[in-house]
């Protein structure tokens, strides 16, 4: 499994150096279907979205709750409450800006749509870098080895 760190870590690394060189595929690898535009729609869509997400966020909030609780109970939900309000309150504000800025902050984010591409490219090759990093040398500070 360790060797892993070193290949994802090479792979981020090419891909952010490619999309920072502003390199996209010629076309689209997933085709997403026509969503229903109804209350229920959107409410499966979040539900969905939910549940692929949570593959993600699962394994840092599992760490973060047993960790707490390995320090009192009292620690142990406020971590998890803390964790749930901070990973919620990024997704309220963008959601909320969406809704009410609509098309004119589609409209402004599409005009940079380049930049952030190839910002996003930049911070995928520096996360490839750190990977690659811990896989060498860790992070004794942080993870004691």
């Amino acid at each position: 499994m360790a060797i892993l760190e070193l290949v994802v870590g090479a792979v981020f690394v090419l891909a952010g150096g490619l999309m920072a060189a502003g390199w996209k595929p010629s076309r689209s690898v997933v085709r997403l279907p026509e969503r229903e535009r109804s209350l229920g729609g959107f409410f499966l869509f979040g539900v969905l979205y939910a549940g692929a997400a949570a593959g993600c966020t699962a394994p840092l909030f599992i760490a973060v709750v047993l960790q707490g609780m390995s320090l009192g109970p009292v620690l142990g939900v406020g971590l998890a409450v803390a964790y749930a309000v901070g990973m919620s309150s990024v997704l309220m504000v963008v959601t909320s800006a969406t809704a009410l800025g609509g098309s004119s902050l589609t409209t402004v984010l599409s005009a940079h749509t380049r930049t952030i591409y190839r910002a996003a490219g930049v911070l995928l090759a520096v996360s490839g870098v750190a990977e690659m990093y811990y896989y060498f040398y860790g992070f004794p500070e942080v993870f004691p080895q």
